[in-house]
């Protein structure tokens, strides 16, 4: 009984964005598993703004309650030539075609069992919008799971008001001003990441240049960043690490064309127990302990340049 209505809820749905968008769309497939279901659509940008405003529209629909409507007909040619606002998955209809109609609002043709109004349907939730290659992904949830979801939300958006210091009419402007401090914060932790990184001292034995540098709280991208631009040059080899708290992010990477330093086997061979880590012969990621890092660092170093 439930996947009857939440189909029903999502053709009526589905025929909501149509008219906000003025175009049909193309619903590859929709998923059922249990009280949760899932519209992948096939539309190169969907905005958050429309899917509200069409969820909200179904809403109306259902307190309205509007009638559905099964119409059987000999092919889809026939079905198209009455119905010539159909929606169907073309590829996949051969011979007879089922075709349900939620009363002045979407035609599609569909073989899945459908709720005959959309009443019984009794309220429509989004709950996430997701971009996923060439397609959207749209989770929602009908009648009571759909209202006890809503009480649920209700209760996490109140918790997350009182974290922000914010009440409902202010919480997204506090978020969208907190999000544009931390980008700016983030450019600024980067600027100075760029200068100490760039005072790192190169040590040579002849033969390879290594750059090894201990830093606290910096962005952990730049280090992989820092690593890549730097073996890009001939006989460099670049080991990082980067103290956070209780550990510390450590990269180690060489030029590709050195023979004789396979980083995997070398962050393994000294770290050990003492943290987590590995990729490829070239190119390490890591965790390690705080209070083993200059040791590890050390160890590596003196191997690398002996």
């Amino acid at each position: 009984m439930h996947d009857s209505l939440a189909h029903t809820a999502e053709h009526a749905f589905i025929g909501s964005l149509q008219k906000l968008l003025g175009q049909t769309l193309r619903v590859r497939k929709v998923e059922h598993k249990g009280s949760w279901n899932t519209a992948f659509i096939v539309i190169p940008q969907l905005d958050l703004d429309v899917v509200l405003k069409a969820e909200s529209e179904v809403n109306s629909l259902i307190a309205e309650g509007r009638k559905v409507i099964v119409h059987i007909f000999p092919s889809l040619e026939e079905a198209k030539r009455q119905l010539p606002n159909l929606r169907a998955n073309e590829d996949r209809i051969a011979g007879e075609v089922r075709v349900v109609e939620i009363e002045n609002h979407d035609v599609a043709a569909c073989a899945m069992d459908h709720a005959d109004n959309l009443q019984i349907c009794d309220f429509f939730l989004v709950t996430r919008v997701s971009k996923s290659g060439s397609e959207y992904e749209v989770d929602f949830t009908v009648g009571r799971q759909a209202k006890e979801t809503g009480i649920a939300l209700s209760a996490k958006l109140m918790r997350v008001c009182s974290e922000l210091g914010a009440n409902i009419n202010t919480v997204e402007n506090t978020a969208r001003k907190l999000r544009a401090e931390y980008e700016s914060n983030t450019r600024k932790l980067k600027t100075v990441g760029r200068e100490r990184l760039s005072g790192i001292r190169p040590f040579t034995n002849g033969r390879i240049t290594l750059l090894k540098g201990i830093f606290e709280n910096l962005a952990d991208d730049q280090l992989q960043e820092f690593a890549g631009e730097k073996i890009a040059d001939a006989n460099t080899v670049v080991l990082v690490a980067n103290v956070s708290g209780e550990t510390a992010n450590i990269v180690l990477a060489r030029n590709e064309m050195i023979a004789g330093i396979d980083c995997n086997k070398l962050f393994g061979q000294f770290v050990g127990a003492e943290g987590r880590g590995g990729g490829k012969p070239h190119f390490v990621t890591g965790v390690i302990k705080k209070e083993v890092v200059s040791n590890i660092l050390d160890r590596i170093a003196n191997e690398v340049m002996r």
